[in-house]
């Protein structure tokens, strides 16, 4: 083996070398436009590199073109990939790309029928011989009609393939028409070294295509990944990726943490020594409060003690979906949410401090309410009783005086009074309208041994007056008032039921419209202040000249602490 020889084989194993290396390289940028038709051309670059290595250091005509038949399966492709990779890097439309991939296949399917039929019709090449150019054989073939039909066929989508470059210079800004240039350069070696051979043109009938071919291939790989406009996507992402200031964790779909950010790592410091078998179901186990992470849930939130200080965090899980449907992993982000929920809190609190307010400020005016010919009407009574019964109208005024003073007075800081003194006051409510009414109002209480604890102020006297003033003494002859407290073992009950009027079907509606629509301060705001305490409202019953019947239960909750039970309820005093 001379020495032109040795150097031509150390050089077509120098390009399968650069090829594998530009192969490397690609591949891990392979989503950018034109990476993967640029891997597929240095494929079949170093399948054409290597036949001809064969060819040249075959030692016979039959040897050579064994390899000389390898050698034209990658041409016609490469030919075809040539389009596909300036269709991508163009960034046409998916349709047009797609419709050209159909298409471009006549080119190598026509060319490789033809070549390896040729030698039923040798309208290809029309003979073969192997001839010495001084240094080493090498195959000198005749080529025929059809090989220009080849040639024409290729020139035809080497000019698209030019043609789409031009369009992409055209339209790009200047610091991308760099890379269009290149792509332009790269793609005319090739066909320097196409119709060099097919006239038979070579120095020393060397085949200069496998060479040119990786030369052009090291010009792509500058025009796709230095030039191209779409290499600033991979790097900005990667740039916001490591430096978000939210945790971020890719996961594969075999379940291994595949790459993780500078955020996580200083959440979790463990995960700086990182390697490609650390599961996440491992590092799961080993941090408690992701386990839903294993659960498969898309999103939640852990609270962790970090130094001395509780910290909260969400987790978001997104699914790496590819093109085609088909999920490669998943993106676990950990975002701390610590200063949201401070302040969800203080929100919250100002919230509930201002409903409590408006609560307050409510009742306080429910119990502003009494009416001003009530007063009249009571001092009306006092006064004609000072010369009859002057002892009835001293008690009557004590009463009144008592009265007043529980309906004045108001401790802001709870809406709650305990039932022993709301007891007391509908004792005195009821003592009071019993000197106006004499025997028309008969009031009846049936307790015993209930626990002195808390309810919503102006629950109890209100539903009392109602049934007095709206049930029995609308009837001329009057009725009774029954007011029944049951202890149970969960819960306290309540009844007050009237033989009065009683109401029709229509009024109850209508009651019950507005305490659906909040309207009105009397049954709708009792109705929702139990329901919000308690769970449940009020329960109405009336049947028209019958009487009415209003019914509540209020919890024994532990909030509710019970503070002793009463021997029975406070009863009128006449």
């Amino acid at each position: 083996m001379n020495v032109t020889l040795i150097v031509l084989t150390a050089l077509l194993s120098a390009t399968v070398i650069c090829a594998v290396y530009l192969i490397s390289y690609a591949s891990k940028r392979r989503n950018m436009p034109g990476a993967k038709p640029f891997i597929l051309l240095m494929i079949a670059a170093i399948m054409y590199s290597g036949a001809y290595m064969g060819e040249v250091c075959s030692g016979d005509l039959e040897s050579a073109k064994f390899w000389f038949y390898l050698e034209h399966i990658p041409i016609p492709i490469q030919h075809y990939l040539w389009m596909i990779m300036s269709l991508e890097y163009c960034k046409v439309s998916r349709k047009s790309l797609n419709i050209a991939k159909y298409f471009g296949l006549y080119h190598p399917i026509l060319y490789l029928l033809i070549f390896f039929t040729n030698h039923l019709h040798h309208a290809y090449i029309g003979s073969y011989s192997y001839q010495s150019n001084g240094f080493f054989h090498v195959i000198v073939s005749a080529k025929g009609p059809l090989f220009a039909l080849m040639i024409a066929s290729g020139t035809l989508i080497g000019i698209a393939t030019t043609a789409f470059y031009i369009r992409g210079l055209i339209k790009s800004s200047n610091i991308h028409k760099y890379g269009y240039v290149i792509m332009m350069i790269a793609s005319v070696f090739p066909w320097i070294a196409v119709y060099l051979g097919a006239a038979n043109e070579n120095y020393l009938g060397i085949d200069y295509f496998p060479v040119v071919s990786v030369i052009s291939g090291i010009l792509y790989l500058l025009g796709i990944f230095k030039f191209n406009m779409f290499n600033v996507i991979p790097l900005a992402t990667e740039i916001v990726f490591r430096q978000s200031k939210e945790g971020v964790m890719i996961v594969d779909m075999a379940g291994n943490i595949v790459d993780i950010n500078d955020a996580m790592t200083r959440l979790y410091p463990e995960m700086k020594g990182l390697n490609s078998n650390y599961v996440l179901n491992d590092f799961v186990r080993k941090h408690p409060e992701l386990h839903r992470l294993s659960e498969g849930d898309a999103g939640f939130q852990y609270q962790v003690e970090q130094q001395g200080c509780e910290r909260h965090y969400s987790v978001q899980v997104t699914p790496i979906v590819m093109e085609d449907g088909v999920e490669a992993g998943k993106i676990v982000t950990l975002s701390d949410i610590s200063v949201y929920v401070e302040n969800q809190r203080i929100l919250e609190s100002v919230a509930t401090d201002a409903i409590q307010k408006a609560e307050t400020n409510e009742v306080s005016f429910l119990q502003a309410q009494i009416k001003p010919h009530f007063i009249n009407n009571i001092l009306s009574v006092i006064g004609s009783m000072i010369t009859r019964d002057p002892r009835g109208a001293r008690e009557l005024i004590g009463n009144l005086g008592e009265y007043l003073a529980n309906c004045y007075y108001f401790d802001s800081s709870s809406p709650f009074v305990q039932l022993e003194q709301e007891l007391e006051t509908i004792n005195t409510y009821v003592t009071i309208e019993k000197a106006r009414f004499g025997e028309r109002l008969n009031y009846h209480v049936s307790c015993e041994k209930i626990p002195n604890i808390p309810i919503p102020r102006l629950i109890l006297q209100p539903l009392i007056e109602n049934a007095i003033r709206h049930g029995i003494l609308k009837k001329a002859e009057g009725g009774n008032v029954w007011l029944s407290i049951v202890l149970e073992e969960t819960s306290l009950s309540f009844e007050i039921r009237d033989d009065g009027v009683g109401m029709s079907d229509e009024k109850l509606a209508e009651i019950w419209g507005e305490v659906r629509t909040n309207h009105g301060i009397g049954i709708s705001n009792i109705h929702r202040r139990l329901a919000k305490y308690y769970g449940n409202g009020l329960k109405i019953f009336s049947v028209k000249g019958q009487g009415t019947t209003v019914a509540f239960t209020i919890p024994l909750e532990s909030q509710y602490s019970n503070e002793g039970l009463s021997e029975s309820c406070q009863k009128p005093t006449l």
